[in-house]
C-alpha cells in the first residue's frame, strides 16, 4: 500500500520552508565552505548544506506543483524531472532567479553551468541499475560510501540557496494570487537595498534650498550592474519616476542626462539630515537590512 501525501496549508508550507532556508543562510554565513587542496575535505565541509539544499529544493518544487493543482506530484527525488513538470510561467520565474544570480553575484559568472536546467540535471547526477538518478544519494552518503556516479555532481551552496529562495517567493506569490515573485531576484534585492540610500538622498535634496530649479532631466544614481541595469530617476512635467533598467539611449530621450553617482558615493545620511535640521532614527529601519537576504 502506498501512502498518500497530505500537504499542509499553503501559508504553513511557505512559513516552514522559508524558516528552514533562513536557518541554512545563517549557518552557511557563519561557517562557509573554505577552499582546500583536498577536494574530499572541501566536499565534507559542504556536506550538510548540500544534503539540506537538495531536500529543500525537492520540497519546494513539489509544493509549487501541489499549489498549482497537481494532485500527485511525481514521487521522485529528481530535481530536473520535477522542474520539467512545472508550468512554463513558473519555470521562467525560477530561471530568472538562477540567471540573475549567476550574472550578478560576485564571482559567479565563471560558474560553468549556464542555465538552471544544466544545474538541476547536474545535481541529479547519473543513473543506477534501476534507472534512478543518484546524485542526491551520492551526496547523502558521501562521508562513508564511494559514490555511484562518475563524477560527483558539481554544487554551489550559494546557487542552491538562491534557487530555493526563488521557490519560496513563487509559493508566496501563488498563495497571494499575484505575479510579484520575479521582482525578488538577486539584482532586484540589491536595487532595493540601494533604494534606501537613494530615498534618504532625495529627501534631503527636496528639503534643501534650490530644490525644483533644475528642470526636467534624467539622473543616473547607480550602475550599470553586470546585467546592464541602472538605478535612475526621470524628472519630467512635475512627476518623478524611478527605474531599475538599462539606461535609454541618449538619442531616444529629449532630456538632459545628469550623472549623480559621484554625489551619492559621498553622501552621508546622518550629516545630510542634520543639515536640514533633522535627526535620523534608523534603529527600527536597520534591524533587518536587505543584505541579510542577499549574501547566503
Amino acid at each position: 500500500m502506498t501512502m498518500k501525501t497530505s500537504y499542509r496549508e499553503p501559508l504553513y508550507i511557505w512559513t516552514w520552508l522559508n524558516t528552514a532556508l533562513k536557518k541554512e543562510w545563517q549557518k552557511y554565513s557563519a561557517t562557509p565552505v573554505t577552499p582546500d587542496l583536498i577536494p574530499g575535505h572541501e566536499a565534507a565541509q559542504g556536506w550538510g548544506y548540500v544534503v539540506a539544499g537538495y531536500s529543500l529544493i525537492e520540497q519546494g518544487l513539489k509544493a509549487i506543483l501541489h499549489l498549482r493543482g497537481q494532485k500527485k506530484p511525481p514521487k521522485t527525488h529528481s530535481l530536473s524531472v520535477l522542474f520539467a513538470e512545472l508550468a512554463n510561467e513558473d519555470q521562467d520565474v525560477l530561471r530568472a532567479y538562477y540567471s540573475d544570480f549567476r550574472q550578478t553575484f560576485p564571482g559567479m559568472k565563471s560558474f560553468p553551468l549556464a542555465t538552471l536546467e544544466d544545474f538541476l540535471v547536474n545535481l541529479d547526477g547519473g543513473r543506477n541499475d534501476q534507472g534512478k538518478f543518484i546524485g542526491s544519494f551520492d551526496w547523502r552518503y558521501f562521508p562513508t560510501e564511494e559514490g555511484s556516479g562518475s563524477p560527483m555532481p558539481l554544487v554551489s551552496v550559494n546557487v542552491m540557496h538562491e534557487v530555493m529562495y526563488g521557490c519560496v517567493q513563487l509559493i508566496l506569490s501563488i498563495e497571494r494570487g499575484d505575479r510579484h515573485a520575479s521582482t525578488s531576484t538577486y539584482g532586484w534585492r540589491l536595487h532595493r537595498e540601494r533604494s534606501r540610500r537613494h530615498r534618504d538622498w532625495l529627501t534631503v535634496r527636496m528639503n534643501s534650498p534650490g530644490w525644483g530649479e533644475e528642470g526636467d532631466r534624467l539622473e543616473i544614481l547607480a550602475g550599470p550592474d553586470p546585467s546592464g541595469r541602472s538605478d535612475y530617476i526621470v524628472f519630467e512635467g512635475g512627476q518623478i519616476r524611478v527605474f531599475f533598467a538599462p539606461l535609454p539611449k541618449a538619442e531616444a530621450i529629449a532630456l538632459p542626462i545628469v550623472d549623480k553617482r559621484p554625489e551619492l558615493d559621498s553622501f552621508d545620511p546622518a550629516a545630510a539630515f542634520q543639515s536640514i535640521g533633522v535627526t535620523m532614527d534608523r534603529t527600527m529601519r536597520d534591524q533587518e537590512p536587505a543584505s541579510r537576504h542577499i549574501m547566503y
